[in-house]
């Protein structure tokens, strides 16, 4: 008796496998999926005051082209264009504090990360090439500046100084 119950309790358990595992490939599959519809983030730009909502967005040179949900095509100056996200990216049209910039010079600069109210951006700019007459002449090279914002108000520049103790703040790895 004890023979003929014992292989059903074997064909059981490899049941319960099966179904445990089957379980977690579906659990599994329904996370990816929730995963892939939450990293598609909607593109737009911001522009006087109006937020366009869009399928595509590609920035250029200096127009932003955006291709609307029904087709048409907007072309708008980044003059003009206070904010816009592309591709999860975030940009924002902030004062510039650098050296020999002019006070009221603003330009659009990528959201990195904020923290206790402090909000972290990365501004490109190209180098200086250097003079010819003194024959310190280099290729123009493209550096990051970061900038601290409170409030949408200049805070802080990230320079070699400071840089080990605020990139830190903002969960950033200093090498």
């Amino acid at each position: 008796m004890l023979r003929n119950f014992m292989p059903s309790t074997i064909n059981l358990k490899q049941e319960d496998k099966t179904m445990k595992k089957l379980i977690a490939v579906v659990l599994l599959l329904m996370f990816a999926l929730v995963l892939v519809a939450a990293a598609e983030t909607p593109n737009y730009v911001t522009t006087g005051g109006k937020t366009y909502f869009c399928e595509k967005m590609k920035p250029g040179l200096f127009c932003a082209r955006i291709t609307m949900d029904d087709g048409t095509i907007l072309k708008v100056p980044f003059g003009k264009v206070d904010s816009y996200s592309c591709k999860g990216r975030l940009f924002e049209r902030l004062p510039v504090k650098c050296e020999g910039a002019p006070e009221d010079c603003t330009a659009l600069m990528e959201y990195i990360t904020s923290r206790n109210g402090l909000r972290l951006y990365k501004y490109c700019e190209y180098g200086e090439c250097g003079d010819l007459y003194n024959n310190t002449y280099q290729e123009a090279h493209l550096q990051f500046v970061f900038f601290v914002f409170q409030e949408g108000e200049f805070y802080l520049e990230v320079d070699q100084k400071n840089a080990p103790t605020v990139l830190p703040f903002f969960g950033i790895e200093v090498l």
